[in-house]
């Protein structure tokens, strides 16, 4: 399996939801999914009786047995979830320089591409009042298993140009790429040992990803190359993405003690805040993302090496 090298300044978070798709220890609780916080961080899943929880739902097609799938994200083997819950939602908001121009980046589009221009151009996306898009907000540290509602995500590819900049799914999930306009897109997930590329086409089938492990990917295009996305491989469902709103909503979190954090790839920026979730009740969390021209740094291309 091919990985990208740790983010540089990326926190634990980063670190976290890097450890497990590169093979290198988790630093902390954040590493592990919800619930699972009496093993330590790094350990072997218990050993238990019985049977093991099926990690629902699990993507039909996928190329790994559902109790591998369930023991990565349920390694307690802790039944679903049934307590009260609590929701957070809110805003991110850049704040600091605005994104400077990728004009090397802008140079690769050829053709008519205006998506392309628009979700590429910068260093990364705002919307209006600075409202920041493509930021993977996730809320762990909290006691509970919660399982994925949907077995994939559907990724839209239309005017050389991903719907987004950055996926959250959770392992056992897929990653449906589908045309959107009269392209054809031949969607590569670096980091994945893919047998056979599947193309999206007009009005056809969606090409299907299958992540083999929790980790951090990217998605790109083997015809248009500078079409990108990072994509995330979480244990845990509590996660979300924002669009270009900088909207962000997740629902049915257990309740007690919990950690919010956002994190923008493009800068590595992140805050993360200590927050309770009570029974019925949706927190508004306003969050801000800085960025500092003259402090940036490039982010780190992928890393070509062998695991």
């Amino acid at each position: 399996m091919r990985c990208k090298q740790p983010w540089r300044g990326a926190g634990l978070l980063g670190l976290a939801l890097l450890g497990a798709g590169c093979g290198k220890k988790e630093p902390s609780v954040l590493a592990a999914p919800p619930g699972s916080a009496a093993a330590p961080s790094g350990s072997a899943p218990v050993a238990s009786a019985k049977p093991v929880v099926p990690a629902a739902p699990v993507a039909s097609g996928m190329p790994l047995p559902a109790e591998a799938v369930s023991r990565a994200v349920n390694p307690q083997n802790l039944p679903v979830y049934s307590g009260p819950t609590g929701s957070v939602k809110g805003v991110v908001t850049a704040k600091g320089d605005l994104a400077p121009a990728t004009t090397e980046h802008l140079a690769k589009i050829k053709g008519a591409c205006p998506e392309a221009r628009s979700a590429y151009g910068h260093l990364f996306r705002e919307g209006m009042m600075r409202n920041l898009a493509d930021v993977l907000v996730a809320v762990t540290e909290y006691s509970g298993y919660v399982p994925a509602k949907e077995p994939k995500q559907t990724v839209a590819a239309r005017g050389c140009a991903f719907s987004t900049r950055t996926i959250a799914i959770t392992f056992g999930q897929t990653i449906d790429v589908v045309s959107k306009d009269g392209e054809a897109y031949v969607p590569n997930l670096i980091g994945s040992q893919m047998k056979a590329q599947l193309l999206a086409l007009p009005g056809g089938a969606a090409s299907t990803l299958y992540p083999p492990a929790p980790g951090h990917y990217l998605l790109t295009d083997d015809i248009k190359v500078y079409m990108m996305a990072d994509v995330f491989v979480l244990s845990y469902a509590t996660h979300a993405v924002t669009g270009l709103d900088g909207r962000f909503e997740i629902t049915g979190i257990p309740v007690g003690k919990a950690r919010i954090s956002a994190l923008l790839p493009a800068t590595n920026a992140l805050v993360e805040k200590d927050i309770e979730i009570k029974a019925g009740e949706t927190l508004d969390i306003p969050l801000a993302l800085g960025f500092d021209a003259k402090a940036a740094t490039a982010k780190p291309a992928p890393s070509a090496a062998p695991h």
